[in-house]
C-alpha cells in the first residue's frame, strides 16, 4: 500500500477543481454525459407545463399577497 503525501492530494485536487471549472478532462465528460440526457427531459418538460408552472406560481403569488393584505386589515381593525 503505498502512501499518499499531502502535496499529492492537494496537487490532484486543484487538477480536478481546474479541469471541472475550464470544461476539460473526465470530470466534464463525464458530467456532459450524466447531465445530457436530464437538461434535454427537462427542457422538454418546462416546455410542455410552462402554462401551467406560471399560473401556478401566480395564483400562490396571488394568495400570498391576498392573506397579507388581509392580516394586516385585521391587524388594523383589531389594534
Amino acid at each position: 500500500m503505498a502512501v499518499v503525501s499531502p502535496v499529492a492530494i492537494a496537487a490532484g485536487f486543484a487538477k480536478g477543481a481546474y479541469d471541472a471549472s475550464t470544461d476539460n478532462g473526465a470530470f466534464s465528460e463525464g458530467f456532459n454525459a450524466a447531465a445530457g440526457p436530464i437538461m434535454k427531459e427537462a427542457k422538454k418538460f418546462g416546455a410542455e407545463h410552462s402554462a401551467i408552472i406560471t399560473r401556478g406560481v401566480l395564483t400562490g403569488a396571488a394568495g400570498a399577497l391576498g392573506a397579507r393584505i388581509v392580516n394586516v386589515g385585521l391587524k388594523r381593525l383589531i389594534s
